[in-house]
């Protein structure tokens, strides 16, 4: 059965394989992760049919996962949650089983993140830069100074004989003028510095007549977004929750529960939905936020504001 119509179980209802308790495993740690587990498998004497329907995962992905072929699984979370669910329907610790995937095979971004910032590894060179920048900022200073005291020597004006002249410009311009200077008329106020009109507070008549020139209207809250199905819905409308998850674009869904549980992974195309059910302690993954739309009963909530949310379905 395709992992996107069923949930992988947390191990309290397998088959009838599983309800028989088997003793505590750990993976050969000689072993690469893929034959860890496929080792793990053939000593319970389990098939990967018996796997597929226990954990709902394709068998081609669980052979792929023994063989150590992740490029032909999903996305990498959905490739841990397989691990998850195979290393869960053999009893092991899937948490320690997925650490050890993640140590084994990292993201392709891990090296960056391991990489400290700022740290540029180069061959050390000569003095030659730190001499020419101290020898520049040294001519700088030498430059600085000495205009610096070219303007304190300088001579103050001398008031004296500036006088005579001011005196002289005068009579020539009362002269042309013909006679002494007038001042002119106080410019207006500028128009920032006009006083405005005095405010009105409007006032409703006996007749229902009102002194306001304009009502103004109170504003009024943008209607709520309706969920409109835009393609394919998954999830069982029995016993799901009010809440909806819409794809406005392509993205990557994964919906876990506690423990680590999957309940529901895919690619979600634009337009398609998933009701959530309703189960206590859910936390839905995006790949993108912003292209997740969040809808409870049947009105939007907006979009994502984060890769991980928790969800309230229940209480």
């Amino acid at each position: 059965m395709p992992l996107d119509t069923g949930a992988f179980d947390d191990g309290t209802r397998r088959g009838d394989f599983d309800s028989v308790k088997r003793p505590r495993l750990s993976l050969d740690p000689a072993l690469d992760i893929g034959s860890a587990l496929r080792a793990a498998r053939e000593g319970l004497g389990l098939s990967l049919e018996e796997i597929s329907e226990t954990t709902r995962v394709r068998i081609r992905h669980l052979e792929a996962i023994e063989q150590t072929r992740f490029d032909q699984l999903p996305s990498r979370p959905f490739t841990i949650g397989y691990v998850r669910a195979y290393a869960k329907a053999l009893g092991l610790d899937a948490d320690a089983t997925a650490s050890r995937f993640r140590t084994e095979h990292p993201s392709p971004d891990d090296d960056e993140l391991r990489t400290p910032v700022g740290v540029r590894h180069e061959p050390k060179g000569g003095h030659r830069g730190l001499i020419l920048t101290v020898a520049g900022a040294a001519l700088i200073a030498v430059v600085g100074w000495n205009v610096a005291q070219h303007v304190m020597a300088a001579p103050a004006p001398n008031r004296a004989a500036v006088a005579p002249s001011h005196a002289v410009a005068l009579a020539q311009a009362n002269t042309t003028s013909g006679g002494p200077y007038s001042l002119q008329a106080p410019l207006p106020a500028p128009p920032e510095a006009t006083i405005p009109q005095a405010y009105v507070t409007p006032v409703v008549g006996a007749d229902g007549s009102s002194n306001a020139t304009q009502a103004v209207k109170p504003a009024t809250p943008p209607p709520a977004t309706p969920f409109v199905a835009q393609g394919a819905i998954y999830g069982k409308a029995s016993g799901a929750s009010p809440l909806i998850i819409q794809a406005k674009k392509s993205i990557s869904l994964e919906v876990r529960g506690p423990g680590g549980v999957v309940y529901f992974a895919r690619q979600l195309a634009a337009g398609e939905a998933y009701r959530v059910p309703a189960l206590p302690g859910l936390t839905a993954e995006v790949s993108n936020p912003q292209s997740a739309e969040l809808y409870e009963s049947g009105v939007s909530r907006g979009p994502f504001t984060q890769a991980q949310t928790p969800l309230k379905t229940v209480g």
